[in-house]
């Protein structure tokens, strides 16, 4: 093969290299554009549905709009399960006050808890079209309790029998004092210890999404719009939550001096 021929067919050889590099760019291009596109496309379709939600919720008065299926989203909730909830420590000479309402209505129960974003709902079974109230986790710790310490529900939970143990974990302020306490039952390995987890990761995102909105750093914040919407629902339902029950100190203070 001569000299030219020889040159002639680098060259071919280079255009047919440079043809298919820029095919494969192109195609993948036209990938990547395809998934920004659907990404696009799914995040409307994500907005639509929460917008329709939230305006279920409203219309509603919060009874409607925000069911477990709902909250979780397409990609879950941090935690879920069955346990027995009760408002307040329920101990000493007027443990009373923590059992009943001025209505008459128990304070405590067996619920179904879904954690999504920076609360804790807590629902009547996993059907629920709206969470009863929510808990704020902003500031808390769970804390789990020994054995011994523990609380045996009246009622048992779905798939206990009568030799299942329980756990019982205590959710406190940043002073200690006890706001809820919730019973698991030892069925499905690490529940409690997950509970204790997923609040303390809720507490510290909570806590860190504060200060950059104090400091005037909102634009770093990017959730999903599950969270978010977990949130805002969060954040009205929190004043379902049953009165905090009435504590030794207020009753004794309510009470007339003697000799006055």
């Amino acid at each position: 093969m001569s000299e030219p021929d020889n040159i002639a067919q680098e060259q071919s050889q280079v255009q047919d290299s440079l043809h298919s590099t820029t095919s494969g760019t192109s195609r993948r291009s036209s990938l990547n554009s395809k998934g920004v596109s659907r990404r696009a496309s799914l995040r409307r379709r994500s907005s639509g549905l929460f917008a329709a939600a939230r305006a279920s919720f409203v219309r509603s008065r919060g009874q409607s709009g925000a069911n477990v299926d709902t909250l979780r989203g397409n990609t879950g909730a941090d935690f879920e399960g069955y346990a027995t909830v009760h408002r307040g420590d329920g101990n000493g000479a007027f443990a009373m006050f923590d059992l009943f309402s001025c209505f008459g209505k128990k304070k405590d129960g067996l619920y179904f808890l879904l954690i999504k974003g920076y609360h804790c709902f807590v629902f009547e079974n996993d059907e629920g079209k709206s969470p009863k109230y929510a808990i704020e986790l902003m500031n808390r710790k769970a804390v789990i309790q020994p054995s011994r310490e523990s609380f045996i529900p009246h009622v048992p939970h779905p798939g206990a029998d009568r030799n299942t143990t329980y756990t019982t974990i205590h959710l406190e302020t940043g002073l200690g004092d006890i706001e809820y306490k919730f019973t698991f039952a030892n069925m499905e390995d690490g529940l409690a210890s997950k509970f204790c987890d997923v609040v303390s990761a809720a507490s510290n995102e909570a806590i860190t999404e504060q200060v950059r909105k104090r400091l005037g750093h909102e634009g770093l914040l990017s959730k999903r719009a599950s969270v978010r919407y977990a949130n805002t629902i969060g954040a009205e339902k929190t004043r379902d939550q049953p009165e905090a029950p009435v504590g030794t100190g207020e009753v004794l203070a309510e009470m007339p001096v003697p000799g006055y």
